[in-house]
Parts: C-alpha cells; sequence; structure tokens
C-alpha cells in the first residue's frame, strides 16, 4: 500500500474515533483529543484537530457522520 494511502485510512479511523467519543458518547473535545491522541493514534493534539477539521476530505466524512446520526434520530 502506498503511504497516501494509509494516510486516507488513519484519517478515516481517526474520524470515526472522534466522532464516537465526541458526538455520541457526549465527551468533551479536549478530553477526546487527549485521549485519541495518548492511547489510540499517538499524534499530537493539534495535528488531530487540524485533520479532522481543516483537512476538506476528512471534514467532509465527519459531516456525513453527523447527518447519518441525525437521520437515526
Amino acid at each position: 500500500m502506498r503511504k497516501r494511502d494509509l494516510i486516507k485510512k488513519r484519517d478515516q479511523q481517526l474520524v470515526q474515533k472522534f466522532h464516537e467519543l465526541y458526538d455520541v458518547k457526549r465527551k468533551r473535545m479536549d478530553d477526546v483529543l487527549k485521549e485519541l491522541s495518548e492511547n489510540v493514534f499517538f499524534l499530537n493534539e493539534d495535528y488531530i484537530y487540524s485533520r479532522i477539521f481543516y483537512c476538506q476530505e476528512n471534514n467532509a466524512y465527519y459531516n456525513e457522520l453527523l447527518k447519518s446520526k441525525s437521520l437515526q434520530d
């Protein structure tokens, strides 16, 4: 697998886990970022935040997850 493909897969997992902890389990944003940083992905909290909210593809995926959750409610 190419590096770009691995990064895309990692980012999707990152967005899914963030969504699960923040939107489903309703944890605080700083707690979610800390947990993802220290226990799951071992990346800097600021980097995780930027990958979710400033990367257009990842942000679009996050918004899809939010829409699918609101449709289930």
